[in-house]
């Protein structure tokens, strides 16, 4: 993996790329989560298989390769998305799929989909037949600006296909603005508004705020 991933520059760089481009109040709202106050707001999305137009890499090399990412290469995420080595392993074992792009050996992009029910924040989620979970989709720092992610998302439904996947859902922060714009790329469907408040990891309270559906 990227030397780049782990430092404390690129952590600093991170946190100005943020800022840069308007997600100043998601950084914030993580910066209330050390001392003990989570506010989070967030949406519930439906995607839907070709819902969109196909997206486009924007690359002059073209050689990605679509495929399943497995427990042996699972180990370059460590810590990234705030998940261990060992936890983003369990997940597999547990029946999580990561699919990724990759060009030669290297792993460009990925993406984890979920086929089991779950609780997010102290909500339940049911995920029935033919339906998945996507999270946890990562670009690593090389491979930004290319539309990868948005790429990776839309073709994912290919390999799907062998667990019978034809609707993925997927949980976005009200205050990710980058990820709502990739979304709105995909047709993805709002269904629903949450609110979410946690005060010091013990006590969880979640609010409707709005049905997109009625």
């Amino acid at each position: 993996m990227k030397v780049a991933e782990k430092s404390k520059f690129y952590k600093t760089k991170l946190l100005w790329h943020r800022i840069r481009h308007g997600l100043f109040l998601f950084t914030l709202r993580n910066a209330l989560t050390r001392i003990g106050l989570d506010i989070a707001p967030y949406y519930w999305y439906r995607e839907i298989k070709n819902g969109a137009e196909k997206p486009e890499i924007r690359d002059s090399f073209k050689d990605y390769e679509l495929c399943y990412i497995g427990l042996d290469e699972i180990g370059i995420m460590n810590n990234i998305m705030g998940l261990t080595t060992k936890e983003l392993e369990q997940n597999l074992s547990m029946g999580q799929i990561c699919i990724g792009l990759k060009r030669g050996k290297e792993i460009a992009a990925l993406l984890f989909v979920d086929l089991q029910d779950f609780v997010f924040k102290g909500r339940s989620f049911k995920i029935k037949d033919k339906e998945g979970y996507l999270l946890n989709v990562y670009t690593f720092q090389a491979y930004r600006g290319k539309n990868l992610a948005t790429y990776l998302r839309y073709h994912c439904f290919e390999l799907l296909e062998n667990y019978c996947v034809e609707e993925l859902y997927s949980i976005v922060s009200y205050f990710n603005t980058s990820s709502i714009k990739v979304n709105k790329k995909l047709n993805a469907q709002k269904l629903k508004l949450y609110l979410y408040i946690g005060l010091l990891k013990r006590y969880h309270w979640n609010f409707l705020l709005k049905d997109y559906s009625k």
